[in-house]
Order: C-alpha cells, then structure tokens, then sequence
C-alpha cells in the first residue's frame, strides 16, 4: 500500500517532466547544433555590474566544428581571451550540455533547451558549489547569419552579477 501510496505522488511529478523534456532525434540534434557551425565575427558588451566595475565591449571571433562523429560541437572563441565550449544533445536528459573552459583555468556547465518556434537556445547555470549562483544564456538565432546573445548571472539575492550582450555575424 505504500509503494502505491508513493507512485501516485511521484506520477504526476515525472509525468510533468517527461511532458517538458525535449525529445529530439539524432538529426533533429544535429540540425540545431549546425546553427552555430562556421567562422564568425564577435561583438561583446559586458555591462557593469558585480563583477564587471564599468561597462566594457570587446571584439572577436568564433570558429565552431562538428567532431567526435558529428555529435559534439566545439566552439573556439578568440577576445581578449580564449575559450572552448563543447556541445552536446543528451538523449537521456532531453536536453543540450555545454561546457565551458576559459584560458584563466576557470569552468562552467550549463543545461540548455532549444525553442523552435523562436529559434533561441536557453542555457541554464548548474551551480555545482552551491553558492546560490543562476545564470541564463539566451541565443536567438536571428537568422544563419547572426546570433544575438544575452548572459545574466545573479546571485541567491537576486542581484546582478553579470550581464553580457553580445552578437555574432558569420564570416
């Protein structure tokens, strides 16, 4: 009667989650991670905030290849300084994976979920320490040509840490 009582209140919780999971298929994956294949021409504006003591922009590039077999997307950006991302659609979490290494040492993850009708991947910040830290990368693929990036990060309070808006043309 237990296990019963349990499965009913769990249902409903992974029945929502499997309704929001994304279920894409290999081509379906490899299609939405094309959109950033290519050379690309960067322009960054880091606001001020928290971690940002005035308002900076930078310029750049970005080269992003498909390899591992097509199912991994890695991103070389080239600013002031280098960073690498790879890319990934899990199958078993329904969801995008993104790593990101900086030249300082320093490393991210983030989960992301592609809307389709807008053309935009949402990313959001896995805190692995703790700290109370959310961020969220929002790209809009304005076309082939052009993405528009917008990054906050905040802190458990809610106040703005970071915020970067940036755009790539393709080359």
């Amino acid at each position: 009667m237990k296990k019963l009582r349990l499965l009913l209140l769990i249902m409903p919780v992974l029945g929502t989650g499997y309704l929001n999971a994304q279920k894409l298929s290999k081509n379906s994956a490899f299609d939405i991670l094309m959109k950033w294949e290519g050379k690309w021409k960067n322009n960054t504006v880091f606001e001020e905030s928290v971690w940002i003591t005035e308002s900076v922009e930078t310029r750049g590039t970005t080269e992003a290849n498909l390899i591992l077999s097509n199912n991994y997307l890695e991103i070389m950006v080239y600013n002031d300084s280098a960073s690498k991302y790879i890319i990934c659609y899990d199958q078993m979490s329904s969801q995008f994976n993104r790593w990101e290494f900086k030249s300082d040492g320093s490393n991210t993850f983030w989960t992301g979920k592609w809307n389709k009708s807008e053309n935009t991947m949402t990313w959001s910040f896995i805190d692995f320490s703790n700290s109370g830290i959310s961020g969220k990368i929002i790209e809009n693929f304005k076309s082939d040509e052009m993405i528009i990036t917008r990054i906050i990060m905040k802190d458990k309070i809610g106040k703005s840490l970071l915020r970067i808006n940036s755009t790539k043309e393709k080359t």
